[in-house]
């Protein structure tokens, strides 16, 4: 073969290699140009709108419950269908929440200590500037204020847009001075129901009450309350309630110290009695001493013991039996371990905690949410 056909063929060659890979690539290269053209023109799919719930029918509404707040120291009364969602308290303010799902609805009483430079509802509305406000708005998306204003009852009114995810909502908050505290109500519901909004926000601020029993007590401590045998008792909030049940003995137990409420059937009528009483209550028991005692217009005793227990080592405690005008013995049983002392002659600075005997209280019929 000479040069000149070696030459041709080579041309041959590359031509056909050409030709193959063009075949290749060319439909792939006309499909990508097909796909961009398609994106281009495609229009993206729209967010659904979220449905909002029908709003509540107020003539089906009543607030024939309350609702307790764990410090046990107001109540309020709470419409039918919200529940209990959360409940916080410290040393300077108590907020309660009530929360209904279904209407996207969210029910917030505080009780905040005032700061003593706020006396009327100017200071009030100075107070509650943006910045407090965003506190209190952290868990939703957006929030905006749309209306503020005073009452003729010197009410601070306060209104708002907000949204959390894609549900846009409505609030209204009133706040006001009373008993030289700051009280705040606020109902958040769905954007269609202003008017529903107002009616549960009245039912609401309207019945806010603070239990006299315990006015001027410490807010953050908690409560325990049976429900059946209508007697209560606060201790601190650390302390844990390890077993309960209305109707039936509670026991609360913090640092070192068991804290036992109950009832029974009876009434004592002298201290001698009341010493019994208590060495009847568990084997191992001995008092020690006793004196009459009175707590929010309730008679009784109190008595002081020792308990030896079954490893050998001696506990000290204090029983509150207050006669209640059920004809029952209501019984706040508060007991130190690994302590010898007479706790109804002890100092109360060394053992502060006796304090969680006085605040037993016997109180109303109160028809509680569950």
């Amino acid at each position: 073969m000479n040069k000149t056909t070696k030459t041709f063929t080579y041309i041959i060659g590359i031509i056909m290699s050409v030709a193959m890979v063009g075949s290749l690539i060319l439909p792939m290269l006309s499909s990508q140009v097909g796909l961009g053209e398609s994106a281009e023109a495609a229009v993206p799919t729209p967010l659904p709108t979220p449905t909002l719930p029908p709003p509540p029918d107020i003539s089906a509404l009543n607030f024939d419950t309350r609702h307790l707040h764990r410090s046990g120291l107001f109540t309020f009364a709470a419409p039918a269908g919200w529940t209990h969602a959360s409940d916080s308290s410290s040393a300077d303010e108590l907020r309660a929440g009530l929360s209904n799902g279904d209407l996207l609805s969210v029910i917030e009483v505080r009780i905040t200590r005032n700061p003593g430079n706020i006396t009327d509802a100017d200071a009030l509305s100075n107070y509650m500037n943006r910045a407090w406000l965003g506190q209190t708005w952290s868990g939703y998306t957006s929030w905006d204020e749309t209306g503020r204003s005073i009452t003729d009852d010197d009410k601070l009114r306060l209104d708002f847009n907000l949204r959390r995810g894609r549900s846009h909502l409505i609030a209204r908050q009133e706040s006001w001075l009373e008993a030289g505290d700051i009280y705040s109500a606020r109902v958040i519901t769905a954007e269609n129901a202003p008017q529903e909004l107002k009616y549960i926000l009245a039912g609401v601020s309207e019945t806010i009450s603070r239990l006299p029993v315990y006015a001027d007590a410490r807010f953050d401590w908690d409560v325990y309350f049976d429900r059946l045998d209508k007697h209560s008792l606060r201790f601190p909030a650390d302390w844990t309630v390890v077993d309960a049940a209305d109707g039936l003995p509670a026991t609360v137990a913090g640092d070192g110290i068991t804290l036992v409420i109950a009832a029974a059937d009876g009434a004592l009528t002298d201290e001698d009695e009341a010493m019994r009483w208590v060495e009847r209550w568990r084997s191992g028991v001995a008092a020690i001493s006793a004196e009459a005692a009175e707590l929010a217009g309730v008679g009784g005793y109190k008595v002081s013991y020792r308990l030896q227990t079954v490893d050998g080592a001696t506990d000290s405690g204090i029983a509150l039996l207050l006669n209640g005008a059920d004809e029952r013995l209501h019984v706040a049983n508060l007991r130190y371990s690994d302590i010898d002392v007479d706790l109804l002659r002890a100092d109360q600075e060394t053992f502060p905690m006796l304090a969680v005997v006085d605040t037993f209280r016997l109180l109303p019929e109160l028809d509680l949410q569950a």
